[in-house]
C-alpha cells in the first residue's frame, strides 16, 4: 500500500495528514515505530514544545475538535487537562497513530 492509500483508510484522513506533516518524519519510518509514537509523552517530534502544540491546535482546531467529538461518541467523554491546546494536539497525534496501527494490522503492513 502507498502512503495515501493507508491514510485514506483512517477515520480522520485530513487531520492525520497534518499530524504526519507536523512530525516532520518519513511516513514509513513512522509506520515502523507506531508503538513508540502512540504516547505523546514520549517526546514526539513536532509535538514536544507548547509553542508547537499551540500553533498546531490553532491551525487545525476544527479537525481536532471533530475527531474528539467522534471519539467521545464511540468511547465516552475524555478528561481534558490544561493547557487545552497542548492536550488537543496530543490527542490528534495519539489518535492518528492509533488509526495507523489499526490500518497496519488490518492489512498486515
Amino acid at each position: 500500500m502507498k502512503k495515501n492509500e493507508v491514510l485514506r483508510e483512517t477515520a480522520n484522513e485530513e487531520l492525520n495528514k497534518k499530524v504526519i506533516k507536523q512530525m516532520g518524519m518519513r511516513f514509513w519510518e513512522i509506520m515502523e515505530n507506531l508503538e513508540y509514537y502512540r504516547n505523546a509523552g514520549n517526546g514526539v517530534s513536532g509535538f514536544i514544545y507548547y509553542g508547537e502544540t499551540e500553533k498546531f491546535f490553532k491551525k487545525n482546531s476544527i479537525l481536532i475538535l471533530e475527531a474528539v467529538r467522534n471519539f467521545e461518541e464511540d468511547c465516552g467523554t475524555l478528561e481534558k487537562t490544561e493547557p487545552l491546546s497542548n492536550w488537543y494536539s496530543w490527542f490528534a497525534l495519539e489518535n492518528c497513530i492509533q488509526e495507523l496501527m489499526d490500518v497496519k494490522e488490518m492489512y498486515n503492513l
